[in-house]
């Protein structure tokens, strides 16, 4: 017993030693690593800097990925100037190993953006039909980190886009495209809405568009094939963005299109949307690209003062909800678009569904755990194309002038 002490005992303190060796050997770039991830890659979310540091033989030697070249240039910069030596190692994304399918497009109706490469990952995101994707880098057989239009960082399956390189991928931006209009539905194999089913489609997916009558559209997936959906269904994409409103009413009008929809944590689609989600999809179908999150989305638009007798609010507003937490003054965990006298429409986990609730005391559906917990607002609408709302007609994953 006491020799298993003493040997444990002994295991112990090596095991502290070796602990302190490491620490003990921290390279001269590991504060500028820091330092530039702070500048550069503050949330890991949009941005991946993912980078090691050892000494070796006297040398710095770095690896890992970046997506970020900028922050790459500077970390080496910076090296120089303070006269490190050291070895770059650090592979810059998109990876070499994607040998030129550089962009991708979505081939399923709804795909699932994972923050692990496995099917059973958390869905941090959705993509549509047709979103196009930016590749990052093939991870393992079947698996691929992405980034979708509003930046976001994610794994998705192999089986859930087509890749393209970049003359294919141009080819697509130029190509006249359709938008699926409906809440849901199918095209089908045949101009005939009883022929076979091809896939499903929600509100909000883009296609090529094929030949057309006042019946049915032809329309092409990314992977080729072809299929029908009625006309009355679709507008066209150059339409769609022309006569995209940004009027308050119109966002409103469009965002009760989605009540008693489900809660889906991720989701981002008519078939099930987080606060977030929702609010994204929202803005997207009228021409806009927002960040994903809540907490993203509080940084962006407009700011518009406001308290518990929400003065100041204009319909389409954002609502931000959330707490005040020892480790940060603010936490922003939910979002929601306000709809004028009291009323805000949302997505929440303790909803049955997408619902409109009340901020007033005393009016049918009020929420006072949402009136304690509203923290902020934002005006997205007032300024499409500033405060990082982005335009879709001014974004490089959707228009080929904006590659140009």
């Amino acid at each position: 017993m006491i020799m298993r002490f003493f040997s444990l005992t002994v295991l112990a303190l090596l095991l502290f030693s070796c602990a302190e060796e490491k620490a003990a050997e921290s390279t001269p770039a590991a504060a500028i690593i820091d330092q530039l991830k702070a500048e550069y890659a503050p949330d890991k979310r949009v941005a991946r800097w993912f980078i090691q540091d050892e000494l070796e033989q006297g040398q710095v030697v770095l690896r890992g990925e970046t997506n970020l070249p900028e922050a790459k240039a500077a970390l080496l910069e910076q090296l120089q100037q303070q006269e490190i030596n050291y070895i770059d190692s650090i592979e810059l994304l998109p990876s070499a190993n994607l040998e030129g399918k550089l962009y991708g497009l979505v081939n399923v109706s709804v795909a699932n953006i994972r923050s692990e490469d496995k099917h059973w990952g958390e869905m941090a995101s959705q993509v549509l039909l047709g979103t196009p994707l930016k590749i990052m880098k093939k991870v393992r057989e079947g698996w691929y980190y992405v980034q979708s239009p509003d930046g976001y960082l994610g794994y998705l399956d192999q089986g859930a886009i087509t890749l393209l390189d970049e003359m294919a991928f141009r080819s697509w931006q130029q190509a006249p495209k359709v938008i699926y209009w409906k809440d849901f539905g199918f095209s089908t194999l045949l101009p005939d809405n009883n022929s076979q089913r091809i896939s499903d489609l929600v509100i909000g997916a883009l296609l090529k568009k094929g030949v057309s009558n006042s019946q049915h559209t032809e329309v092409i997936y990314p992977d080729g094939r072809t299929a029908f959906v009625p006309t009355q269904d679709l507008e066209t994409m150059e339409g769609w963005l022309d006569q995209a409103s940004v009027e308050p009413d119109d966002l409103i009008a469009t965002a009760k299109r989605f009540v008693g929809r489900p809660y889906l944590w991720g989701g981002t689609s008519g078939k099930g949307m987080d606060c977030s989600g929702f609010t994204k999809t929202v803005f997207y179908l009228h021409g806009m690209i927002l960040q994903r999150d809540a907490s993203q989305q509080v940084h962006t638009g407009i700011e518009v003062k406001t308290d518990s007798t929400l003065a100041g609010l204009q319909k389409g507003d954002f609502l931000f909800f959330g707490r005040i937490t020892e480790e940060q003054k603010e936490k922003i965990t939910h979002v929601g678009i306000y709809m004028g006298d009291g009323l805000f429409i949302h997505s929440g986990d303790d909803n049955p569904g997408i619902r409109i609730q009340s901020l007033k005391p005393g009016t049918p559906n009020f929420a006072p755990h949402r009136l304690a917990s509203l923290m902020r607002a934002r005006r997205m609408w007032a300024e499409p194309g500033k405060h990082d709302v982005q335009l879709i007609k001014d974004s490089e994953f959707y228009s080929l002038a904006v590659l140009d």
